[in-house]
């Protein structure tokens, strides 16, 4: 267990972290860095606070369930950080409990893990037994237990799991993913190449990677092992432009980026200005000298220079808004942020994204089509809907794109589409198409 003080202060901190997920719309991370003690506290503070919070609202239903609250919305945020805090060997229950009462808090509940489990175990139904014990909204568990069949417990498992701290190599800073190695171990962060993405690395301990001379000299990016194979599955040509339609805070623009060796071109546009302005700030660090950021407000002038640029490009990466089904490890309040309404309305942006990226597509060009869900409606489903829209579409097997020996570990059944999971792969869920439009 850890020093106690400190992690009964982490309780209360990771409890406001929560709450603030809950009033604000953030994730977890976000959350934390907005947070004003924590900002001036120790980095070893801020990393425990940030994996209590992320267990709390993570494994919030089964949570909740232990201490006898059905709605996770109903959950209070301190008795979630305080059980999440005995579950995972941090401090004793009763310790916990007396402390807090200490400080005034006398109604927190705090159930041992023996007794949540035996009261999830007691539930009758499977299905709702199910969705308890792997805290999925009920809404998702009918859709992934279609989806992943015999494997479904593993997989929710896995996405309950904590994530591994992946980084990406960053080609434009250093010769390959060994030489980021040595660098790491230079300054005694334990690290280990990953299994399928040739620039992958994971780390083993909990350095603050910050704090590092690599990080400073933007040696890597901080990216998840999938995501880096979405960004091999596009394949740039030397010297090639690449627009990236939908690019978040930039981790595949930056990757992209480096693909090109800083030649070429690659538009990232977005339709959150609070986004392009994240990814502004990382390019000076990645040293990025072939990326255009374009703000898509709306306006006359930014969709002119989206259209012109699209028209023209050699890869559209379309990675979709989606319901993150995949990434959970990640961002577990993604769990409880959308409902089947919010899937049907992501469906319709999928399949708007898709139309514009085939009516722009020019001959011998390509689209990668990417989500981080295990949904077959928003992957293979989509790509298949829009094949019959666009009938001049092909299809581009994974392994034409990457080669067998890499394609072969991370392909579909069918060999066609990139998919990887926590359960067999280690990395997030993830699906990517290859479309073409044949000259």
């Amino acid at each position: 267990m850890t020093d106690q003080p400190s992690t009964f202060a982490a309780v209360l901190r990771a409890a406001e972290v929560v709450q603030r997920c809950r009033d604000e719309v953030l994730g977890v991370p976000a959350a934390v860095a907005r947070h004003e003690m924590l900002r001036a506290g120790s980095d070893a503070q801020r990393v425990l606070v940030a994996r209590l919070a992320s267990r709390a609202i993570g494994a919030a239903r089964r949570l909740a369930f232990g201490f006898g609250v059905d709605d996770v919305d109903d959950a209070e945020p301190l008795s979630l950080c305080a059980t999440a805090a005995v579950e995972l060997r941090l401090c004793a229950a009763d310790d916990l409990v007396q402390w807090l009462a200490k400080t005034g808090r006398r109604d927190v509940a705090v159930p041992q893990p023996s007794q949540t489990a035996a009261r999830v175990a007691a539930i009758d139904d499977p299905r709702r037994r199910r969705a308890v014990e792997h805290s999925v909204p009920d809404w998702v568990l009918p859709r992934l237990e279609a989806a992943l069949g015999d494997d479904v417990d593993a997989a929710l498992a896995a996405l309950g799991a904590p994530a591994p701290r992946t980084l990406r190599a960053n080609l434009l800073r250093v010769k390959d993913r060994e030489a980021l190695l040595a660098k790491l171990r230079a300054e005694n962060v334990a690290a280990v190449p990953a299994r399928f993405a040739a620039t992958a690395v994971h780390v083993t301990d909990e350095r603050d990677l910050f704090a590092t001379e690599a990080y400073r000299g933007g040696l890597f990016e901080q990216q998840d092992e999938a995501s880096q194979l979405c960004v091999a599955a596009v394949a740039p040509p030397p010297g090639g432009k690449v627009l990236d339609l939908c690019c978040g805070s930039g981790g595949k623009t930056l990757a992209l980026a480096a693909a090109l060796q800083n030649r070429g071109q690659v538009l990232a546009t977005d339709v959150s200005a609070g986004r392009i302005a994240a990814l502004q700030k990382r390019i000076g660090r990645s040293r990025c000298d072939n990326v255009q950021v374009l703000h898509l407000d709306g306006s006359p002038g930014a969709d002119h220079v989206l259209e012109q640029f699209a028209v023209n490009a050699d890869r559209i990466l379309v990675d979709a808004p989606c319901s993150g089904t995949g990434s959970w490890r990640r961002r577990p309040e993604a769990r409880w942020q959308n409902d089947e309404v919010d899937l049907r309305r992501m469906q319709e942006t999928q399949q708007q994204l898709l139309d514009a990226a085939a009516g722009w597509l020019r001959p011998g060009a390509r689209i990668v089509y990417a989500t981080c869900s295990l949904l077959p409606e928003e992957n293979h489903q989509q790509v298949e809907a829009a094949l019959l829209r666009h009938p001049t579409l092909r299809t581009m097997p994974l392994r034409e794109v990457l080669g067998a020996v890499v394609a072969d570990p991370v392909a579909d059944a069918g060999g066609a589409f990139l998919s990887v999971r926590p359960d067999r792969h280690g990395c997030d869920g993830f699906f990517a198409a290859v479309l073409r439009r044949p000259r």
